[in-house]
């Protein structure tokens, strides 16, 4: 009877140690598909930022794409390439005059302005340079 005692109190250590074991095996296998998911997860949400990015660029390049065709079609336009003979080449249609008309107060400023710029102008000397500018810088003033 002892004997058998001691088989079942062996027995129970043994299933103890076993279902210890396993428990801690078990434990460290969730742990590592814990961090497995953890992983991915993160790795997901990274992914997930990247697509947003990249199709937050496609729609601005696809914006982008409008607008230039849009361009091109304008100044693929006839009345555009008129427009641009007439302001850049200074063209024009046969039969065609160009009038150029000021405002009132444009034409007296530019007349004031060549009035003093004559006014202020230097009177032209004879003779060498030099002697002009000996005479401008040396010469006394009154």
């Amino acid at each position: 009877m002892a004997s058998k005692k001691r088989n079942q109190h062996e027995n129970k250590k043994s299933v103890a140690f076993f279902s210890g074991l396993f428990f801690i095996a078990g434990l460290c296998v969730l742990v590592m598909i814990g961090i497995s998911l953890g992983r991915e997860a993160y790795r997901k949400k990274q992914i997930q930022k990247e697509i947003e990015g990249l199709q937050t660029e496609i729609q601005k390049m696809n914006r982008e794409n409008t607008e230039l065709s849009n361009l091109i079609s304008y100044l693929s336009t006839q009345e555009f390439q008129e427009k641009e003979a007439r302001e850049k080449l200074n063209l024009q249609k046969e039969n065609e005059k160009m009038v150029v008309l000021r405002k009132e107060g444009e034409a007296k400023k530019g007349e004031g302005r060549n009035e003093s710029q004559e006014n202020t102008a230097p009177p032209e000397k004879k003779g060498p340079n030099w002697k002009n500018w000996l005479e401008f810088f040396f010469a006394e003033r009154s």
